[in-house]
C-alpha cells in the first residue's frame, strides 16, 4: 500500500514539473490573441524560440506555411516572451516575393501588428526572426478582421 502510494506521488510530481513550463507560453498566446484587437477572429498561433545569430551565419529563421483566401483580411500580431532579449518580427511571402513585415527596414520601426489583404488563395510563407539577429522567445498570432 506505501509502495503504491509513493509510486502515485512521484508520477504525479515528475507529469506536474514536466508541464510546469506550458503555462507561461500559454498566457503569451492569449495576451497575443487579445492584442489583436475585438475585431478579429483567432486562427493559429506560432511559438518561436531561436538561438543569436553566430557570427558570419544567416540569421536564424522560424519558418511557417499558412494557406490564405482571397478578399479576406488578415492581422498577423508578434508578441515578445518577458525573457526575450530580442524583438520578434514576422515577414509574409508569396513564392518568395515579400509582401509584407511588422519591421520596416527604412525607418527602424518594429510594428506589433500588420494587416494584411489577400488578393490571391494560396500557400504563403511566413518567416519570424528576431531583430538584429538576437536570441529570443515569442508568439506570433494570426487572425481574420471581421
Amino acid at each position: 500500500m506505501i509502495y503504491r502510494f509513493a509510486i502515485i506521488s512521484a508520477a504525479l510530481l515528475l507529469l506536474s514539473g514536466m508541464a510546469s513550463g506550458q503555462p507561461a507560453a500559454d498566457d503569451l498566446v492569449s495576451r497575443c490573441v487579445l492584442s489583436a484587437g475585438d475585431n478579429t477572429t483567432y486562427l493559429k498561433d506560432f511559438r518561436v524560440q531561436l538561438p543569436e545569430t553566430a557570427p558570419d551565419a544567416a540569421t536564424p529563421v522560424y519558418k511557417a506555411n499558412m494557406y490564405l483566401m482571397k478578399n479576406m483580411k488578415y492581422r498577423f500580431s508578434v508578441c515578445d516572451a518577458p525573457e526575450s532579449k530580442g524583438e520578434l518580427v514576422v515577414t509574409i511571402y508569396d513564392q518568395g516575393k515579400e509582401l509584407i513585415s511588422s519591421y520596416n527596414k527604412g525607418t527602424g520601426k518594429r510594428y506589433p501588428s500588420v494587416d494584411f489583404i489577400c488578393n490571391k488563395t494560396g500557400l504563403y510563407t511566413l518567416w519570424y526572426n528576431f531583430r538584429d539577429g538576437k536570441q529570443g522567445s515569442g508568439v506570433g498570432v494570426v487572425c481574420m478582421i471581421r
